[in-house]
Parts: structure tokens; sequence; C-alpha cells
């Protein structure tokens, strides 16, 4: 069901909840099921209301298959884009999963509720009206019970387990525009520049590098896949010379490099910032190495990454091509975490996360422009990052006395930031930023301004950066879908 909904949707999804929007739409597939299980109890009440005792059979098959035709349909629309789906092993599993759920549902819940009715209904017209009365208080309270210990049920699941325990995702939002590490890093304030030693910004610059805990993340499923590195085995086919397959072993045979590279996803917001967008070293095999040990023909366009968890995206033979382009297998020096890719995922600066794979199985060469899975929902096949500026602090609103920093990060993907510029009076001037030097040319940029305000009362601040080559940001303010946000960050702040 959440595969189905297109994609501007599912870009207000996760415009509103950022990384989690895949629980709310897990939740939300859950509540329609839920509304269709009543309507088919309620269906087969009003069909069978007659001699209830003699046809509820009929009233369990009916429960039966309904649910189930519609959970074949959906199957069947799945299938040609999701592994398990594609054997028939596959089917019988998930067919029999869905059929045994259903009469599951009609035999504890329609059966013996048509029968009781029916016997309810008997001893009422022998009882009279008194008897009548007594079993409606009866099934009233039983029903209020019922439906208060589901909700307790539910409720205490959730606040106890947590939607963590199923990805392994921390569920708390650090409510800043960009991921803030707790304890931030201890990253050498010495030897910077005065203004990025003040301690009003010192967790902004101690997280230049995103712990790997709370770098942001947005799946298409709520369950990260659980792959076994030592059985996992990375197919390299399609339109190549020489097709073959790398172990664990081999892929850990090949040179690696270490970089750095920060990813934002497609869905970030502006006005306000949404954090989707995080900073990370990586290590990993040039994409570049492995395409080569195959032989790339001259008719090659485009790369594709198909994935465990039934994903997939491709990108131009070009930038696949590029040095940068890294089959990441460490993150932060660390063994990637399942939520993370575990064991290969693509980091390929200049692009979107949605175009860095994760949890990649397969590497398909063909000779066509590709559509992914986000593509095919009317997202970007572009992907190109456009220039952002991003103000950390003062946060929004606040009350604020000079002299204070006012800082942030600027991004434009691989053309890196030449120049970041800040409006304190709504954009009518601008004042240059000190920026700090990134880790790497695909990193984010850190920068600040020292302002001392003039007059007390409320302002209106502005930053806007510039990429490599010396274009300045888009001003126009447009939302994330289709082709990523774009305008300036905006703030007000009262000054005391």
């Amino acid at each position: 069901m959440i595969s189905l909904v297109p994609g501007s949707v599912q870009s207000v999804a996760v415009e509103t909840f950022g990384e989690y929007a895949k629980y709310g739409a897990f939740t939300f597939s859950a509540a329609i099921y839920a509304t269709m299980y009543a309507f088919v109890a309620v269906l087969a009440g009003f069909l069978f209301r007659k001699e209830l005792a003699s046809k509820s059979l009929y009233a369990l098959v009916f429960a039966t298959a309904i649910p189930t035709t519609i959970g074949l349909g959906l199957q069947w629309l799945l299938s040609p884009r999701t592994s398990i789906l594609s054997v028939l092993f596959g089917w019988l599993i998930a067919s029999t999963l869905t059929i045994g759920v259903n009469f599951a549902y009609a035999a504890i819940v329609i059966y013996p509720a048509l029968a009781q009715l029916d016997t309810a209904i008997a001893l009422t017209a022998a009882e009279g009206e008194g008897a009548r009365t007594r079993l409606a208080s009866r099934r009233g309270f039983l029903k209020k019970v019922t439906v208060a210990a589901a909700v307790l049920a539910v409720a205490g699941f959730l606040s106890q387990i947590g939607l963590s325990l199923f990805s392994g995702q921390p569920v708390v939002r650090t409510n800043t525009p960009i991921p803030i590490n707790n304890p931030p890093a201890a990253t050498g304030l010495t030897f910077l520049p005065a203004i990025f030693r003040d301690p009003r910004i010192s967790d902004l610059v101690g997280s230049e590098v995103t712990d790997n805990r709370i770098f942001y993340r947005v799946d298409i499923d709520p369950i990260p896949p659980q792959l076994d590195f030592d059985q996992w085995t990375l197919k390299i086919s399609g339109k190549v010379n020489n097709p073959y397959s790398l172990d664990k072993s081999g892929l850990m045979a090949l040179p690696t490099i270490d970089e750095y590279a920060a990813l934002e996803c497609v869905s970030n917001t502006i006005n306000p910032p949404s954090a989707l967008i995080s900073n990370a070293k990586w290590t990993g095999v040039p994409l570049g190495t492995i395409l080569n040990q195959a032989g790339i023909p001259a008719e090659a366009k485009y790369v594709v990454f198909h994935c465990a968890d039934g994903y997939s995206v491709g990108i131009p033979l070009n930038r696949a091509m590029k040095p940068e382009a890294l089959m990441a297998y460490k993150m932060n020096d660390q063994v990637l975490s399942n939520g993370h890719g575990f064991p290969l995922r693509a980091i390929v600066p200049g692009i979107y996360g949605m175009m860095n794979a994760k949890w990649i199985t397969e590497i398909e060469v063909v000779d066509h422009v590709y559509f992914g899975f986000w593509q095919e929902r009317g997202w970007s096949n572009d992907a190109k990052i456009k220039t952002t500026s991003i103000i950390y602090y003062p946060p929004s609103d606040a009350n604020v006395h000079g002299p204070i920093p006012i800082a942030g990060v600027a991004f434009a993907g691989d053309r890196g930031i030449s120049r970041v510029e800040v409006s304190v009076d709504g954009g009518g001037t601008w004042n240059e930023a000190l920026l700090k030097p990134p880790h790497s040319p695909y990193s984010w940029v850190l920068w600040a301004y020292q302002w001392t305000p003039t007059n007390i009362g409320p302002y209106r601040i502005l930053a806007r950066a510039y990429d490599g080559t010396g274009k300045a940001q888009d001003p126009t303010a447009m939302p994330p879908f289709p082709e990523g946000a774009s305008g300036y960050n905006i703030i007000e702040v009262n000054v005391t």
C-alpha cells in the first residue's frame, strides 16, 4: 500500500515527519486495513443477519475471501519490484500468510460472533424486554472493556518497545536545522578563528562530522534488511564485457579510499529546515574500479543499483566513473550499520540521497536511461543537489543581545562552496561570512558571521551561499517535490 502512493503525497509525508515518515505510512496502512476488516465484519453481519447460526459457515468463507483477494491483488501489483515475490517460494509464503491471517480473523471474530448473536436473539425473544435490556447492557460493557484493553495494549507496546525496535533508528528528534552530536566531538578549536571558538556555536563545530547514531535516514520500509556479510555477494551484470560476482573477501581485497561527503535528502526543506542532511567519513572501493574489472562497452549509459529491500536506482555512467563515486562499507571508521546499508552502499557526491543506494546486492549496467523507485513516482532522475545555506545559530524566534555569531552550514554537492553571505535586514544588504575549511570538496561547509546589532527590536535574518563556480543559490522558494527545495533560509530574532 505504501509503495502505491504517488510521490507528491509521499513528499508531504517526508516534509512533515522527516526520516520517520515511513513509520507514519506504516501506521496509516495499518489503519486502512483495520477499517477494511471492520467493513467486512459489518457487511458479513448485514448479509447473514437472518438464520445466523445456519449461515455462519458461509460468513466464515466470505470474511476470509474478501480481504484475501485484496491482499493477493496488492501482492500482484508489488511483484515486479519485490524480489521475494519474483519466485514461486516467495508467493507461496506470502499467500499462505495472507490466507492464514484472514482465516484466523474470520474464525476468531466473525464466526463465533454470528453464532452468539443468533443465540442472543433467540434468548431475548424468549425472555422478553428485560432480558433484552440486560443483554444490551452487558454487550455495551464488554465492548467498552475490549476497546479499552486494545487501546491500552497498543499504547503500551508503542511506548515501551517503540519504533526503534524495528529499525535501530532513534525516534527522538533534535529539533535543530541539522543533526547535532550529543556530546559534540572534539575538534581542536584552538587552531580555528575566534568566531568558531565561540561557545554558543561549539556544538555546531563539534558536529561537523555527524555521529552515526543521528545521521539522517529515509528508507522505503520500516524494517531494514538484515544481511549476512559472509553469505553476501555483489553481482556485476548487464551491458558489461565480463560479468562477475564479488564476495566479502573479494571486496575487501580491492584497494580502498577514505572520503568525507555529505548526504542530503531530496525532501529536505528550507523553511524550516528538516535536518535531512548529514556529513560523514566513508571508506570503500571506487565504483569505477569495480566497473572497470567488468569492462564497459561503448553503448553503456546508466549504472543501476539493485538492493536487498527491493529498491533500485540508476545513475549516469559518467558520474559512476568519477573517482569520488564510492562503494562504501565503513562510516566514520565503523562498519556500516544495518540502518545505513550494511554491508555495502553507494556514495556518489553531487546527487541527492535517494540516488545513493543502500544494501546493494547487484550493479547492473544498461544501455538506456533508468528510472528507479522514486523516479517512477515523479521525483527527479537528474537529482543534482541545489546550493543551500542553513542557519543554525541563533535559533528562530530567539531573544538575543550582541555581539553574537550567526552561523550555519552550506552545501552544494560536488561543486563546493566559495562564499556565504548573511543579511540582517531582510535581504536589503549582505555581509560576507567566514568559512571554515571543509574536510573535502564533497563535505558541507561551516560558516559564521559576527553580528553587532545597532538597535533593539525584531530582525529578519537570511543566508545565501555561492557554489564553487561562483553561482548563487536560487532565491525562489520551491517545495522539495520533485527536484529538491530552493529559496533562502529565513529566521526572525528579537534583540533585547
